[in-house]
């Protein structure tokens, strides 16, 4: 077969199944590929994949604080397409790769600290150095205040899709999976951080679409959206925090904001949990507890009832 590359070849590919199952295989095998680029490797074929190169996404990803259901997920697309191909070098279990997506649920709060990203955010709307760091501080408040991803904070289109009277805001590019969702109801300092981020739309590439990343730079704006977290010390390794840490403060604010408790990750266990929550609500905690996760996880971008993706935002309450 001629040299394509990974992407190229996930366009390709035939796959079977639904329609909608076969866009989420493809969307997240170029998730994998990028994922790969950015760890150093220069693979160009999937009959090349080898457990190796699942082994560096893997920790990758876990450097970056990714859960381990989301990564699976990845592997999971990879999989599809090294098979299609021809590969059956990959190792059929995640365990290998340590990764484990019974292993979602997160007993630990990964919140950032609001004073924290607070001071990153003034601290690259100043930074003289670094032409991109005020736009950058605008994209980072999106994601605190409004719990977008990285990528959708990059690619939102405030022009066609925020409602500022209606108080809504529409998010359909780079969401996961490509599922849209509409946020409602957004509070004044919601409203203020698309307000700040209005100066830095730019036309797309696509006829149409307006985003937040500079003109042309298309995908390779992630790079530079990493270097600001680092300039700033949003990083694992210098903070303990990540970008993705401001969806985890966010939805932990929206806990206590629909239940009048904190969420049981801010425990020792979950009897302790338990306890704090029926002090203050009596009976009704586990009814509180149900709706405040179904309303985070549609935020979130999936569907209500998704447990799995609320305990790795707050901690299992059972």
């Amino acid at each position: 077969m001629k040299s394509i590359s990974l992407v190229l070849g996930t366009n390709r590919a035939t796959l079977s199944g639904p329609k909608s199952k076969q866009y989420r295989i493809r969307q997240n095998a170029k998730a994998f590929a990028r994922r790969l680029r950015c760890a150093g490797f220069g693979v160009q074929k999937w009959t090349k994949i080898s457990n190796k190169h699942f082994a560096a996404v893997a920790q990758q990803m876990k450097e970056e604080n990714i859960g381990d259901g989301r990564i699976a997920e990845l592997f999971s697309a990879a999989r599809t397409l090294c098979k299609t191909y021809g590969n059956g070098s990959i190792s059929p279990t995640n365990a290998v790769f340590d990764v484990r997506r019974g292993g979602i649920a997160n007993p630990n709060s990964k919140a950032v600290n609001p004073a924290f990203v607070l001071g990153a955010i003034d601290k690259l709307k100043n930074e003289a150095g670094y032409e991109y760091g005020p736009r950058c501080a605008a994209q980072i408040r999106l994601q605190y205040e409004l719990g977008l991803r990285r990528e959708e904070s990059a690619k939102v289109d405030l022009i066609s899709d925020w409602n500022k009277e209606g108080r809504s805001l529409l998010v359909r590019y780079g969401t996961k999976g490509g599922r849209p969702r509409t946020l409602y109801n957004l509070s004044d300092k919601q409203q203020e951080a698309l307000e700040l981020a209005l100066p830095y739309v730019t036309q797309s590439d696509r006829p149409g679409i307006h985003n937040l990343m500079p003109s042309g730079m298309g995908d390779k704006w992630q790079g530079k959206l990493s270097y600001a977290a680092k300039i700033s010390g949003f990083t694992k390794k210098d903070s303990g925090w990540t970008l993705h840490s401001n969806r985890h403060e966010r939805f932990h604010r929206m806990y206590v904001d629909r239940t009048g408790f904190e969420p049981p990750n801010q425990y020792e266990s979950v009897e302790a949990f338990q306890m704090a929550a029926r002090d203050t609500a009596g009976g009704e905690w586990p009814r509180l507890d149900a709706k405040a996760r179904d309303d985070i996880e549609v935020t979130a971008g999936h569907s209500a009832g998704r447990r799995d993706v609320s305990d790795a935002y707050l901690g299992c309450s059972y």
